[in-house]
Order: C-alpha cells, then structure tokens, then sequence
C-alpha cells in the first residue's frame, strides 16, 4: 500500500480501519460524506489560539475568533489552496466561548513565547525515507526544561485521557521524543499535557527513555505494515466509530449490515 510518510493520526486510522486508509491514503479518494463536524470544529479552535498566541498580545482572543469566523484567516491551506470556517453549528456555538476562555487562561498563565504549530518531519528509519511528520500546538523553553501544550476539543466522558491513563498517549510521547531528538533534550527534562478546553482540564504527563523510544518504534512498525499490504487484502473493521466516518458511503462492509 502507498504510504507518504506516518502520523500519529494516520497510524490511529489505520489502527481503527483499514479499508478508511486505503480509500484515504492510498486511493486518495474524496470522501463522499462530509468530514464529522467535530474535525472541522477542531481546526477552527486551533487556528483561533495559533492567532491569539502569535499576536504576541496585540489582539484579544475574541478579536483572533472573528477573524477565523469571518473568514479573514483560513483555518488551513493545503497545496496552497486555502480552507475557510464554515458557518457554526448552534451546539457549537455554544461550546466556543468556554474553549476560548479556557486558551486565553493557559496563555496568561504560562505566556506567549516559544514556538507555534512547531512542524517536525524527520527519518524513522535512515536512510530509507520512512518519514514521520506532525505539529506541536505549543513548545515552550524554559532554562533547561521543556513543555509541550496539546489543545484538545473532546468533550467530557469516555474518549478523554486522563491522569490514570495518560502516559500510554501516542501522540504526547511522539511529541517528547521530538523534542528530545531535535533539540537534544533529556527525557527527564520534558514535560507534556493535554488542555481539554471543556472545563479547562490540564492532563500532565512526564516520560521515561523507554516510552518515547517506544512511541517512535510503534510508528515505525505501523510505516513497515503499510507499505507490506497489498491493497487488495484489506477489509473494513465495522464499529461504533463508523458513525464518525465520511467514507461510510463508499464501504461495502458498512453498507452490508
């Protein structure tokens, strides 16, 4: 199968649903649902607090909110072809002050230095190319010690990491080895969180060697499962999450049931 390089995010679809990363990845196919309007909700969120924090103070986050809302700023640009908000939901309408006021608090607390959406790409396995690439929402140096700040959307229940659970997250341990990797950090130096913006919760995680390493081992051997399957031998995996899926439409397994 056809792989460009291996995210946390690919490696969870491919975890969750083969046949989805065929149609997405390999086929690129264009999905013929809408993406879940929680995706596109989460775009919106993370451009509105890059804004705020680069502003370096000169905008208040209600001011970053309306220009994303307004379409003044794109929420992302692909192939230099830009992506605007679309019109907000009401449900989410009323969702968005609390996650902005929840960004505005964690910014004053721990200011707007540093650096922003911080993109890595690096070789998992050199020199053969099997990239592995991702942003940081916020990478923050203080002396001799790091932290890492992942803005989460995810509303309160089952689907939310926390302080019992958090040091098996994927993506936080991806980002510390980043760190570590790049700019020559020790493990014991960085330090993670999730901010779930629902309630203002900071979910903390620290490290150790093993679980970084391990975390860009893991990604590693999803890049090598990849590119060893033949795309014709993949099927789809039905569950709960195909409610969130937009190639639903397009699964012969889905549309089976």
């Amino acid at each position: 199968m056809n792989i460009e390089h291996i995210s946390v995010s690919r490696s969870g679809v491919w975890d969750e649903c083969r046949l989805k990363y065929k149609y997405q990845y390999h086929l690129k196919l264009e999905p013929l649902d809408k993406e879940p309007w929680h995706f596109t909700y989460g775009k919106i969120v993370h451009k509105i607090a890059e804004d705020y924090v680069s502003s370096q103070g000169s905008k208040q986050i209600s001011e970053s909110a309306i220009d994303v809302l307004s379409r003044k700023i794109p929420i992302e640009v692909w192939n230099g072809k830009p992506t605007f908000a679309p019109p907000l939901p009401q449900n989410y309408k009323e969702r968005l002050p609390e996650h902005l006021r929840s960004i505005k608090t964690i910014t004053e607390q721990i200011g707007m230095s540093g650096k922003l959406e911080h993109h890595f790409r690096y070789d998992l396995d050199p020199p053969n190319g099997k990239y592995v690439k991702g942003f940081i929402d916020r990478l923050i140096q203080r002396d001799d010690q790091w932290f890492v700040l992942d803005y989460k959307t995810t509303k309160k229940g089952k689907w939310r990491k926390d302080i019992t659970n958090i040091t098996g997250d994927l993506q936080l341990r991806m980002y510390a080895r980043v760190v570590q990797k790049e700019f020559n950090v020790p493990v014991e130096n960085i330090r993670t969180a999730l901010l779930y913006l629902e309630g203002g919760e900071l979910v903390p995680a620290k490290f150790k060697e093993h679980e970084v390493i391990e975390a860009e081992q893991y990604l590693l051997q999803t890049y090598n499962e990849i590119i060893s399957t033949h795309p014709d031998s993949v099927k789809g995996n039905v569950g709960d999450h195909c409610r969130f899926c937009n190639f639903r439409k397009r699964c012969p397994f889905y549309n089976a049931i």
